[in-house]
């Protein structure tokens, strides 16, 4: 092939729950809302404990507020992943081209969204799965594809030479 850039890839099927995790790690889209939340707790754990010298009174509602909040950086984001999984399984199989302008996924002959390369910025490459992150208007999402469904002759070999050369790679972090 002279141009890798004009090559097409096809696929189908579904994600597995183990594909899902490994591409959400990878981007670590929920450790920083974790990070952010629990930042969020320490400030109102030492907001409720007066003004630091020791000799004020502790506020108790916000004190309970903090805790409230340190459970939920524990327990949000493995439930707002599960959610997002279970989401995307109840809609069932869906297909995928790649091509020179970007992604087309379709699920029933319906063509659900159309990922310009341009709308693209950061490509991940774990053991199971590549991921690309980028954003279609408002949304910011996740596109995965599973190795495991590239089954034509150097499919998985062309998918990451592709993304490397139209999304590029994260700086100074290896997924």
């Amino acid at each position: 092939m002279d141009d890798i850039r004009q090559a097409t890839i096809i696929f189908s099927g579904t994600l597995t729950r183990e594909e899902f995790d490994e591409a959400v790690a990878a981007t670590g889209t929920f450790r920083r809302l974790r990070w952010l939340i629990v930042v969020a707790a320490v400030l109102m754990a030492a907001l409720s404990l007066g003004p630091f010298s020791g000799s004020g009174p502790v506020n108790g509602g916000l004190l309970a507020l903090a805790v409230v909040y340190g459970v939920l950086g524990l327990f949000l984001p493995p439930l707002l992943a599960g959610r997002a999984f279970r989401a995307d399984q109840a809609k069932g199989e869906k297909q995928a081209t790649i091509d020179a302008a970007g992604f087309v996924i379709v699920r029933g002959g319906d063509e659900l969204m159309r990922v310009p390369w341009r709308s693209m910025y950061r490509s991940y490459e774990t053991e199971r799965v590549y991921v690309v992150t980028g954003r279609l208007g408002w949304m910011s999402g996740l596109l995965i594809v599973p190795k495991r469904l590239l089954t034509g002759a150097g499919e998985a070999e062309l998918m990451g030479v592709l993304l490397e050369t139209r999304v590029g790679r994260p700086k100074g972090r290896r997924a």
